[in-house]
Parts: C-alpha cells; structure tokens; sequence
C-alpha cells in the first residue's frame, strides 16, 4: 500500500496522521451455537465483538454446519438452506440489501468464499450475524469463521 493509499485508508477509519505498525493473521467465529436454527423461517443472531486494539479486514469466509454433531464424510456434508446477513454495527450498515444464500457467501473450511473486495471492521465494533432458515425439517447447527487480519496503528516516529 503506498503512503496515499494509506492516508486514506486512516482518514476514511478516523485515524488521521496514523499508519499501520502491523498486521497479524487473526480469525474470528462464532463457534458452535448451543442450540440449532428452528426449520422453516427460524432466525438466529449471534454477535462477534472486534478487539479493540486493532481493525479486522475480511478476506475470506467459511461455514461448518451440522445436523445433531452426526459425523460427515465428504459425500454427506450438510449444505443448509439458510440465508445470512451483516450488520456493523458500529455504523449500522447492512452489507447486503437482502438475506444472501449462506452458500454464496460462505465456502467450507478446504475451499474458503475469497471476498472480492476485503472488508474492514473498525476496532470495538460488533459484527453481527442474523441467520434465517428456509429448511424444511432438519434443524442445522451452523457456525461461521471470518479469515483475514488485524491491522495495528500508530504515528510515525520522526528521526
């Protein structure tokens, strides 16, 4: 990224006069819900709190989802018939203007969905997931990973 580049990225997150000191690997989930999303327009929310030390940029998603913890091979694993939305809501921005099929959003954990813009968080914002499902008769046990990085900020030292 060069220095524009840069000056913008810390405007637009209100970090003036800031640059990046670091990046780490991070992945955030939302772990195995205790409870599956009800057949037949069930909705489910869960909430990801970002950390405050840092920004995190989406870069890649995937789903596990489950039936009752039953085992899968790779011919039998569950793709649900669920529709998810995302909500900062820090800014209260949707990210999509309607529910989007988990699978178009989502890849599973060996083919991750790469996003085709990364998407950053703001430092102590909640991510927030609502997932609704259009299943019939199963109950699915779904849980999500966001793949990308932390981005740390500081000012420049002058010599």
């Amino acid at each position: 990224m060069n220095a524009l580049e840069m000056q913008k990225l810390a405007i637009s997150l209100s970090r003036p006069g800031q640059v990046i000191i670091n990046e780490e690997f991070q992945v955030y989930s939302t772990g195995r819900p205790t409870a599956g999303i009800a057949a037949v327009t069930g909705v489910q929310t869960s909430n990801i709190q970002i950390r405050a030390d840092s920004d995190f940029v989406i870069e890649k998603t995937t789903f596990n989802a489950d039936i009752a913890a039953a085992a899968q091979t790779e011919s039998s694993r569950v793709l649900p018939n669920v529709a998810v939305q995302l909500v900062v809501t820090s800014s209260g921005r949707q990210l999509f203007n309607v529910t989007v099929p988990l699978t178009g959003l989502f890849g599973y954990g060996a083919l991750p969905f790469i996003w085709p813009k990364p998407y950053i968080v703001p430092a102590s914002s909640t991510l927030q997931i609502q997932l609704t499902s259009f299943e019939a008769a199963v109950v699915p046990f779904i849980t999500l990973s966001f793949i990308g990085r932390v981005l740390f900020w500081g000012f420049e030292r002058n010599n």
